[in-house]
This record gives C-alpha cells, sequence and structure tokens, in this order.
C-alpha cells in the first residue's frame, strides 16, 4: 500500500510515507474502539497501552485511579517501547502519551480524539470490564495520567491540539466516520 505525505524541497517533491497511526485522548474518548476499528480496516498490528496497565493494575491489586502505584521504571519502558513500535511503522497505537511522544515523527499520522467529560463517564461506566469504577475514580484517574506524564516528562498538556495531525470529537461524530476520516489522512 502506498501511502505519501509530500514535501517540497526546492525544485522536486519529496514523499515520505505515514506508516503508523497514534490514538490519544481523554478516557473514554473512543480511543480504544478507534484504534481497533482502524487496524482492522488497515491491516495494521493493533498495541493497546492502557490494556497493558488495567492487567498490571489488576494483578497487583492498584486502583486504576491510583496511577502513583505503578513504578515510574515500568512507565517508562513501556512509553519507550510503544514509542519504537510507532517509529518502526505498521502499527496503531492507543495510548494516553503516545502522540506526544511522537509529535516530531514525521512518518506517524498522531491522532487526538476529544469528547465532553460527562459523555466520556457514561461510557466509562457502561464499558467498565476489568474494574468497577465511579464517576469519581475515573476523574481521578484522568488527573493521575497527567500528574505521571508532568512528573516523568514535562509541564506540557500532552493532549495538547498542537501535538496532533488530526483532532475529532467523537461525542458529535459516529464511529465509522471517525475511521473513515483518519483512513483517509492516512492513505493520502
Amino acid at each position: 500500500m502506498s501511502l505519501f505525505v509530500k514535501l517540497t524541497l526546492a525544485n522536486y517533491t519529496v514523499c515520505m510515507a505515514y506508516s503508523s497511526i497514534t490514538i490519544s485522548g481523554p478516557i473514554a474518548a473512543g480511543t480504544s474502539t478507534t484504534a481497533r476499528a482502524l487496524a482492522e480496516k488497515l491491516n495494521l498490528k493493533y498495541v493497546a497501552v492502557g490494556e497493558f496497565f488495567r492487567k498490571y493494575a489488576l494483578e497487583h491489586n492498584i486502583p486504576l485511579y491510583d496511577k502513583e502505584q505503578i513504578p515510574d521504571d515500568l512507565d517508562r519502558k513501556v512509553d519507550k517501547e510503544v514509542t519504537a513500535l510507532a517509529q518502526k511503522g505498521a502499527v496503531v497505537v492507543d495510548g494516553d502519551y503516545i502522540g506526544y511522544f511522537t509529535r516530531n515523527m514525521d512518518n506517524v499520522l498522531k491522532v487526538l480524539l476529544t469528547c465532553d467529560e460527562k459523555i466520556r463517564i457514561e461510557r466509562a461506566l457502561e464499558r467498565q470490564s476489568t474494574h468497577k469504577e465511579t464517576a469519581e475514580e475515573i476523574k481521578l484517574r484522568q488527573q493521575g495520567l497527567y500528574k505521571k506524564f508532568h512528573k516523568l516528562y514535562s509541564d506540557e498538556d500532552y493532549l495538547d491540539p498542537k501535538f496532533f495531525d488530526l483532532v475529532i470529537d467523537t461525542a458529535t461524530t459516529p464511529l465509522d466516520d471517525v475511521v473513515s476520516k483518519i483512513s483517509e489522512k492516512f492513505v493520502s
């Protein structure tokens, strides 16, 4: 499959391919659902950072909202590995920080999904599979993600739209349209 982003240099054009997609967004914005659908549609590998950490939390009896109990070196190791996978290509990575980590990688299509907080909390409460959370715990989990990021990496907002190539509001855009918009950008 030929996927190109054109860059003009002097009197000629160089083509650079998008080879991976990263999907980021606040809790329950639809990142996992979208990433899985994209991976299937585009025949790319799917990697979900959140699934790894949910499993780790379960195995170590850690509440999802208490990100501080996750060892910092484990966070860094996982983040480094998934960033390398995104750079290598042929993958859709669903991760909170991955758009920020790949912000300077031209071969990676960086997508931010947004959604109204009330809708996100309703979604999260409906889909709870590994952990049962309250609305307050979901809010604490989002805060914990920001705190951990700021502790380990930067004071920047890792979900700032300036780090992304495409921003889609999933509260007003159906899943099929979200997947189509991302696919079109990926192959254009």
